[in-house]
């Protein structure tokens, strides 16, 4: 009876030990986990254009905490605060892209449209497109797939067929290039300076590539991936015609209906298919301006004009954004963007890349949208944090 009653207090010992412990543990982690969000509020409010895949767990009264980010500055205030505060945890949180942290372009697109996904499969949706000769940051390799970041900051898995990687020494080459940018709607390069011969790829509005040769009205250009071809001088202009653009409103209607009739595709960017915001941020690519991916990010840049839906104010170019008002249970969220050209007109990705009407008494005029409207948003001409030249890029600025 003695024994046993030893064993039942040992047994009892272990469990309130154990109990203790644990209660200890899920405090730590609880307490780390606040931390965390707090940082994340500062450091990656908005996931779409910062990595952020952080956890802790515990295992065998171990707490770990693991993940990856791609910010290194994100990374260092993290490392030191657990370091600080919570000296007992293992931390092995890594900083993408390990090797070359520090260089900021090591791959190009080499398809006309890369399919950026949410996951490293092709079933998984697509968040976004880029396009052929656009430098980008690959941060890791899952396969046949990369995970890679974009010059306007988006994040998103393209397969390894769309892209090639990009050493130091081939970036600088590729910086000394002479570069041409498609200027067509959609269009092709060919095996020969004729275009009856045997195509080597499909080419769309914004695609970059370097020239080799000119010869007989056309130019031979190279592809990141080393393939060679020829383009028609016709319908390729100097990217840095491109990069030197200052937003006009005559130039932005004209890039914009090149655009038009193009199919809508949620996350597209491209003249094959597009988004409302894909669209937007095209035209004013083609006018030097680098602007955010998505609208629920353009609706922050540059300068309010008005939020009633009228265009006594407005001047073509500006941004008219959609969606949902804030309210007392509801706060703002924006769906949908246009760009004004006009005479009570717009231009916008819906259903295809077509023109509207603000005027009721229009027949293009679209009754839900009067609801709908947030508010305009003026570009040109307005400096703002949101959106930069091309060229003060930090992706572009490393191939021109």
């Amino acid at each position: 009876m003695r024994k046993l009653q030893h064993i039942t207090l040992a047994i009892l010992l272990v469990t309130l030990l154990s109990v203790s412990c644990t209660s200890k543990n899920e405090r730590i982690i609880s307490e780390i986990n606040i931390l965390l969000d707090s940082l994340k509020t500062n450091l990656a409010p908005d996931t779409r254009i910062e990595l952020w895949k952080l956890s802790v767990s515990e295992e065998n009264s171990i707490i770990e905490l693991s993940g990856e980010i791609a910010n290194e500055d994100a990374f260092l205030i993290i490392s030191k605060a657990i370091d600080e505060q919570f000296s007992g945890v293992i931390n092995t949180l890594i900083l993408l892209p390990g090797e070359g942290v520090g260089q900021i372009v090591n791959g190009l697109i080499n398809n006309s449209v890369a399919y950026m996904r949410s996951e490293p499969r092709h079933m998984a949706d697509i968040v976004s497109q880029s396009l052929l000769g656009t430098p980008v940051r690959i941060l890791k390799k899952k396969e046949d797939w990369y995970l890679v970041q974009t010059p306007n900051l988006y994040l998103g898995w393209i397969d390894d067929g769309a892209i090639e990687s990009i050493d130091p020494e081939k970036l600088k080459q590729l910086k000394d290039a002479k570069k041409v940018i498609y200027n067509k709607q959609y269009g092709f390069s060919y095996s020969d300076p004729n275009d009856m011969s045997v195509p080597i790829s499909d080419l769309v509005i914004g695609c970059i590539l370097n020239v080799r040769l000119v010869q007989d009205g056309f130019y031979q250009v190279e592809y990141p991936d080393g393939r060679l071809a020829w383009v028609k001088r016709a319908e390729v202009i100097d990217l840095d015609e491109v990069l030197d653009r200052i937003p006009e409103q005559g130039a932005l209607i004209e890039t914009a209906l090149k655009f038009k009739g193009v199919p809508y595709l949620w996350g597209g960017t491209s003249s094959k298919a597009i988004d409302c915001s894909g669209f937007s941020s095209m035209v004013y690519f083609m006018n030097g301006l680098q602007l955010m991916r998505d609208a629920s990010q353009q609706v922050y840049c540059g300068k309010p004009i008005t939020s009633e839906y009228e265009y006594d104010e407005l001047e073509v170019g500006d941004l008219l954004f959609f969606g949902r008002r804030a309210n007392e249970t509801q706060s703002e969220k924006v769906t949908h963007v246009a760009i004004y050209i006009g005479d009570s007109e717009f231009i916008h990705a819906s259903k295809r890349v077509r023109i509207n009407s603000m005027d009721p008494a229009r027949e293009n005029f679209i009754p839900a949208y009067p609801k709908r409207f947030i508010r305009a948003m003026r570009i040109i001409g307005i400096e703002d944090e949101g959106y930069h030249p091309i060229r003060e890029n930090k992706f572009y600025k490393e191939i021109i």
